[in-house]
Protein backbone atom coordinates (compact mmCIF):
# COMPACT_ATOMS: atom_id res chain seq x y z
CA UNK A 1 0.00 0.00 0.00
CA UNK A 2 1.13 3.44 -0.60
CA UNK A 3 1.29 6.00 1.69
CA UNK A 4 1.95 9.33 2.14
CA UNK A 5 3.20 11.11 5.58
CA UNK A 6 3.27 14.14 5.77
CA UNK A 7 5.46 16.05 8.73
CA UNK A 8 7.65 12.68 8.47
CA UNK A 9 10.97 14.31 9.93
CA UNK A 10 9.30 15.23 13.51
CA UNK A 11 9.35 13.08 16.50
CA UNK A 12 5.98 11.11 16.28
CA UNK A 13 6.30 10.88 12.21
CA UNK A 14 9.25 9.32 12.33
CA UNK A 15 8.31 6.30 14.77
CA UNK A 16 5.01 6.05 12.40
CA UNK A 17 7.24 5.84 9.20
CA UNK A 18 9.07 2.93 11.22
CA UNK A 19 5.90 1.33 11.89
CA UNK A 20 4.28 1.22 8.49
CA UNK A 21 7.56 -0.28 7.12
CA UNK A 22 7.40 -3.10 9.59
CA UNK A 23 3.76 -3.41 8.17
CA UNK A 24 4.99 -3.42 4.71
CA UNK A 25 3.81 -0.03 3.41
CA UNK A 26 5.35 1.55 0.44
CA UNK A 27 6.02 4.86 2.70
CA UNK A 28 6.76 8.41 0.98
CA UNK A 29 7.55 11.11 4.09
CA UNK A 30 7.14 14.56 3.82
CA UNK A 31 9.64 16.76 4.82
CA UNK A 32 10.60 20.02 4.57
CA UNK A 33 14.39 19.76 4.83
CA UNK A 34 17.21 17.51 4.89
CA UNK A 35 16.27 13.53 5.46
CA UNK A 36 16.19 12.48 9.41
CA UNK A 37 19.22 11.43 10.58
CA UNK A 38 20.07 7.80 12.18
CA UNK A 39 18.16 7.40 15.52
CA UNK A 40 14.17 6.80 15.87
CA UNK A 41 14.92 5.47 12.07
CA UNK A 42 18.23 2.87 11.62
CA UNK A 43 19.93 2.97 8.06
CA UNK A 44 17.37 0.86 6.94
CA UNK A 45 14.25 2.28 7.02
CA UNK A 46 15.89 5.85 6.29
CA UNK A 47 16.81 4.07 3.01
CA UNK A 48 13.52 1.92 2.40
CA UNK A 49 11.29 4.87 3.27
CA UNK A 50 10.80 7.54 -0.08
CA UNK A 51 11.47 11.13 1.23
CA UNK A 52 9.81 13.81 -0.60
CA UNK A 53 10.03 17.67 0.06
CA UNK A 54 6.36 18.61 0.86
CA UNK A 55 5.39 21.78 2.49
CA UNK A 56 1.55 22.41 3.53
CA UNK A 57 1.68 25.72 3.24
CA UNK A 58 2.53 25.76 -0.47
CA UNK A 59 0.01 24.15 -3.37
CA UNK A 60 3.09 23.78 -5.97
CA UNK A 61 5.11 21.74 -3.17
CA UNK A 62 1.88 19.81 -1.85
CA UNK A 63 1.06 19.57 -5.61
CA UNK A 64 4.11 17.97 -6.50
CA UNK A 65 4.66 15.55 -2.90
CA UNK A 66 1.09 14.11 -4.87
CA UNK A 67 1.55 13.61 -8.03
CA UNK A 68 5.19 11.67 -6.36
CA UNK A 69 3.57 9.86 -3.99
CA UNK A 70 0.18 8.56 -5.28
CA UNK A 71 -1.13 7.78 -1.74
CA UNK A 72 -4.06 5.04 -1.13
CA UNK A 73 -3.64 6.60 2.64
CA UNK A 74 -2.85 10.01 4.13
CA UNK A 75 -1.11 10.51 7.68
CA UNK A 76 -1.49 13.92 7.97
CA UNK A 77 0.58 15.43 10.90
CA UNK A 78 2.65 18.12 9.80
CA UNK A 79 1.77 21.08 11.50
CA UNK A 80 3.19 23.30 14.48
CA UNK A 81 3.34 21.08 18.05
CA UNK A 82 3.69 24.27 20.31
CA UNK A 83 1.02 25.42 22.89
CA UNK A 84 3.42 27.81 24.20
CA UNK A 85 4.85 28.82 20.52
CA UNK A 86 1.51 29.43 19.47
CA UNK A 87 0.56 32.35 21.72
CA UNK A 88 4.00 34.30 20.74
CA UNK A 89 2.74 33.01 16.60
CA UNK A 90 -0.94 32.54 15.87
CA UNK A 91 -0.98 33.68 12.56
CA UNK A 92 2.11 31.29 11.48
CA UNK A 93 0.28 28.21 13.87
CA UNK A 94 -3.03 28.59 12.34
CA UNK A 95 -1.65 28.69 8.79
CA UNK A 96 0.38 25.57 8.87
CA UNK A 97 -2.42 23.54 10.99
CA UNK A 98 -5.61 24.81 10.04
CA UNK A 99 -4.89 26.34 6.42
CA UNK A 100 -2.43 23.64 5.39
CA UNK A 101 -4.81 21.41 6.09
CA UNK A 102 -7.38 22.90 3.85
CA UNK A 103 -4.87 23.10 1.47
CA UNK A 104 -3.52 19.37 1.38
CA UNK A 105 -7.41 18.17 1.47
CA UNK A 106 -7.98 20.12 -1.64
CA UNK A 107 -4.68 19.48 -3.59
CA UNK A 108 -5.71 15.29 -3.30
CA UNK A 109 -8.64 16.01 -4.54
CA UNK A 110 -7.64 18.49 -7.67
CA UNK A 111 -4.54 15.79 -7.72
CA UNK A 112 -6.74 12.87 -8.72
CA UNK A 113 -6.26 11.21 -4.83
CA UNK A 114 -9.35 12.45 -3.69
CA UNK A 115 -10.15 8.63 -3.00
CA UNK A 116 -7.00 8.19 -0.46
CA UNK A 117 -8.01 7.57 2.77
CA UNK A 118 -7.02 10.22 4.96
CA UNK A 119 -5.74 10.33 9.02
CA UNK A 120 -5.80 13.85 10.76
CA UNK A 121 -4.08 13.84 13.95
CA UNK A 122 -5.96 16.20 15.76
CA UNK A 123 -5.31 17.05 19.66
CA UNK A 124 -7.46 16.66 22.72
CA UNK A 125 -6.57 20.26 23.59
CA UNK A 126 -9.55 21.29 21.50
CA UNK A 127 -11.34 20.30 24.37
CA UNK A 128 -10.06 23.25 26.66
CA UNK A 129 -11.07 23.28 30.21
CA UNK A 130 -13.12 20.36 30.90
CA UNK A 131 -14.61 20.13 34.82
CA UNK A 132 -13.17 17.17 36.69
CA UNK A 133 -16.27 15.43 37.45
CA UNK A 134 -17.24 15.22 33.42
CA UNK A 135 -13.95 13.51 32.82
CA UNK A 136 -12.68 10.86 31.48
CA UNK A 137 -13.56 13.16 28.29
CA UNK A 138 -15.87 11.57 25.45
CA UNK A 139 -15.51 12.69 21.46
CA UNK A 140 -18.93 13.96 21.72
CA UNK A 141 -17.55 16.31 24.24
CA UNK A 142 -18.57 20.07 22.72
CA UNK A 143 -15.43 22.18 21.77
CA UNK A 144 -13.68 24.92 23.76
CA UNK A 145 -10.05 25.37 22.39
CA UNK A 146 -7.99 27.73 25.26
CA UNK A 147 -4.78 28.50 23.37
CA UNK A 148 -4.21 29.45 19.65
CA UNK A 149 -2.64 26.20 19.00
CA UNK A 150 -5.85 24.33 20.13
CA UNK A 151 -8.47 26.49 17.87
CA UNK A 152 -6.38 25.87 14.93
CA UNK A 153 -6.66 22.40 15.45
CA UNK A 154 -10.13 22.26 15.92
CA UNK A 155 -10.87 24.39 12.72
CA UNK A 156 -8.39 22.01 11.08
CA UNK A 157 -10.78 19.50 11.90
CA UNK A 158 -14.16 21.26 10.92
CA UNK A 159 -12.18 21.95 7.22
CA UNK A 160 -12.13 18.02 7.48
CA UNK A 161 -15.40 17.06 8.16
CA UNK A 162 -16.18 19.63 5.45
CA UNK A 163 -14.49 17.61 2.91
CA UNK A 164 -15.81 14.24 3.16
CA UNK A 165 -19.38 16.49 3.15
CA UNK A 166 -18.28 18.05 -0.15
CA UNK A 167 -17.28 15.01 -2.22
CA UNK A 168 -13.59 15.10 -1.21
CA UNK A 169 -11.32 12.70 0.90
CA UNK A 170 -13.18 11.13 3.32
CA UNK A 171 -11.41 11.74 6.85
CA UNK A 172 -10.61 10.13 10.17
CA UNK A 173 -9.55 12.16 13.00
CA UNK A 174 -7.71 11.35 15.73
CA UNK A 175 -7.58 13.73 19.11
CA UNK A 176 -4.59 12.46 20.65
CA UNK A 177 -4.03 13.20 24.33
CA UNK A 178 -0.50 13.53 25.53
CA UNK A 179 1.96 11.34 24.45
CA UNK A 180 6.46 11.37 24.63
CA UNK A 181 9.32 8.88 23.93
CA UNK A 182 12.42 8.33 22.67
CA UNK A 183 13.23 11.17 20.42
CA UNK A 184 10.80 13.78 21.78
CA UNK A 185 11.80 17.28 21.12
CA UNK A 186 13.14 18.92 24.40
CA UNK A 187 10.68 21.72 23.98
CA UNK A 188 7.84 20.34 25.46
CA UNK A 189 7.83 19.14 29.33
CA UNK A 190 8.82 15.29 30.08
CA UNK A 191 11.70 15.60 27.51
CA UNK A 192 12.94 18.89 28.93
CA UNK A 193 13.28 17.33 32.15
CA UNK A 194 14.78 14.06 30.68
CA UNK A 195 17.67 16.05 28.91
CA UNK A 196 18.12 17.94 32.05
CA UNK A 197 18.93 14.84 33.79
CA UNK A 198 20.79 13.56 31.42
CA UNK A 199 23.21 16.66 31.10
CA UNK A 200 23.40 16.32 35.14
CA UNK A 201 24.20 12.49 35.27
CA UNK A 202 26.64 13.27 32.97
CA UNK A 203 28.53 16.04 35.36
CA UNK A 204 27.36 19.26 33.46
CA UNK A 205 26.05 21.79 35.97
CA UNK A 206 24.62 21.61 39.43
CA UNK A 207 22.17 18.80 40.28
CA UNK A 208 18.82 20.89 39.98
CA UNK A 209 16.17 20.45 37.79
CA UNK A 210 14.49 23.26 36.82
CA UNK A 211 10.74 23.02 35.99
CA UNK A 212 6.98 24.46 35.53
CA UNK A 213 3.50 23.74 37.07
CA UNK A 214 3.96 20.37 37.99
CA UNK A 215 0.70 20.06 39.01
CA UNK A 216 -1.27 19.62 36.07
CA UNK A 217 -2.59 15.91 35.65
CA UNK A 218 -2.85 14.16 32.04
CA UNK A 219 -3.48 11.12 30.23
CA UNK A 220 -0.08 10.08 28.53
CA UNK A 221 1.14 7.52 26.39
CA UNK A 222 4.19 6.07 24.47
CA UNK A 223 4.62 7.99 21.25
CA UNK A 224 5.12 3.71 19.88
CA UNK A 225 1.37 3.00 21.17
CA UNK A 226 0.37 5.99 19.63
CA UNK A 227 1.32 5.39 16.10
CA UNK A 228 -0.31 1.58 16.42
CA UNK A 229 -3.15 3.93 17.20
CA UNK A 230 -2.96 5.66 14.41
CA UNK A 231 -1.72 2.90 11.89
CA UNK A 232 -5.13 1.21 13.02
CA UNK A 233 -7.49 4.19 12.25
CA UNK A 234 -6.81 4.78 9.36
CA UNK A 235 -7.09 1.05 8.18
CA UNK A 236 -10.20 0.73 10.18
CA UNK A 237 -11.67 3.81 10.98
CA UNK A 238 -14.54 5.23 9.64
CA UNK A 239 -14.51 8.73 7.65
CA UNK A 240 -16.21 11.25 9.11
CA UNK A 241 -15.82 10.12 12.34
CA UNK A 242 -13.37 11.30 16.11
CA UNK A 243 -11.34 9.10 17.77
CA UNK A 244 -9.91 9.94 21.04
CA UNK A 245 -5.79 8.28 21.42
CA UNK A 246 -5.91 7.77 25.15
CA UNK A 247 -4.73 5.69 28.06
CA UNK A 248 -8.27 6.72 30.19
CA UNK A 249 -5.73 7.40 33.26
CA UNK A 250 -4.51 10.50 34.47
CA UNK A 251 -1.17 10.86 35.69
CA UNK A 252 0.24 13.96 38.22
CA UNK A 253 3.17 15.48 36.41
CA UNK A 254 4.58 16.06 39.78
CA UNK A 255 4.93 12.25 39.96
CA UNK A 256 6.54 11.29 36.96
CA UNK A 257 8.84 13.78 37.14
CA UNK A 258 9.99 12.35 40.35
CA UNK A 259 10.14 8.95 38.55
CA UNK A 260 12.91 10.58 35.65
CA UNK A 261 14.62 11.67 38.37
CA UNK A 262 14.66 8.21 40.52
CA UNK A 263 15.33 6.46 37.04
CA UNK A 264 18.36 9.08 36.58
CA UNK A 265 19.95 8.25 39.89
CA UNK A 266 21.24 11.93 40.47
CA UNK A 267 19.31 12.64 43.32
CA UNK A 268 18.27 15.81 42.08
CA UNK A 269 16.27 18.95 43.33
CA UNK A 270 13.23 20.07 42.32
CA UNK A 271 13.53 24.24 41.75
CA UNK A 272 10.31 25.65 40.05
CA UNK A 273 11.07 28.46 37.37
CA UNK A 274 8.09 30.81 36.97
CA UNK A 275 9.17 31.29 33.29
CA UNK A 276 8.52 27.72 32.50
CA UNK A 277 4.63 27.96 33.08
CA UNK A 278 2.40 28.50 30.11
CA UNK A 279 -0.26 31.21 29.66
CA UNK A 280 -2.82 28.63 29.90
CA UNK A 281 -2.57 25.42 31.18
CA UNK A 282 -4.99 23.02 31.35
CA UNK A 283 -5.37 21.49 35.62
CA UNK A 284 -6.46 17.78 34.38
CA UNK A 285 -7.04 16.33 30.67
CA UNK A 286 -7.83 12.43 30.56
CA UNK A 287 -9.68 10.87 27.68
CA UNK A 288 -12.30 8.47 26.82
CA UNK A 289 -10.54 5.58 24.77
CA UNK A 290 -13.64 3.68 24.43
CA UNK A 291 -14.16 4.33 20.85
CA UNK A 292 -10.61 3.32 19.41
CA UNK A 293 -10.42 0.15 21.92
CA UNK A 294 -13.32 -0.90 19.87
CA UNK A 295 -11.06 -1.28 16.51
CA UNK A 296 -9.04 -3.83 18.57
CA UNK A 297 -5.80 -0.84 19.57
CA UNK A 298 -5.00 -0.93 23.27
CA UNK A 299 -1.60 0.42 24.94
CA UNK A 300 1.13 -1.62 25.36
CA UNK A 301 3.89 0.38 26.92
CA UNK A 302 3.90 1.19 30.57
CA UNK A 303 4.79 4.81 31.73
CA UNK A 304 7.45 3.58 33.69
CA UNK A 305 9.25 1.66 30.57
CA UNK A 306 8.62 5.25 28.28
CA UNK A 307 10.00 7.45 30.86
CA UNK A 308 13.13 5.15 31.46
CA UNK A 309 13.22 5.03 27.54
CA UNK A 310 12.96 8.96 27.32
CA UNK A 311 15.98 9.51 29.47
CA UNK A 312 18.13 6.88 27.91
CA UNK A 313 17.29 8.85 24.40
CA UNK A 314 18.31 11.95 25.77
CA UNK A 315 21.51 10.57 26.93
CA UNK A 316 22.36 9.12 23.22
CA UNK A 317 21.54 12.74 22.28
Amino acid sequence: MRVLVTGAGGFVGQHLVRELLRAGCAVFGGITGPAPEVGTLDEADLGAACWIQLDVTDDASLAAGIEAARPEVVYHLAGQSSVAGSFSDPLGTWDVNATGTLRLLSALRGGGCGEARVLLVSSAEVYGAVPEGEQPIREVRPLHPASPYAASKAAAEMAALQSGESGGPGVVIARSFNHTGPGHDPRFALPSFAHQLAGIRAGRGEPVLRVGNLSVRRDILDVRDVVRAYRCLAERGEPGTVYNVCSGEAHELQGMVEQLIELSGTGARIEVDAERFRPVDLPLLVGDGHRVRALGWTPEIPLRQTLADLLEGAERR
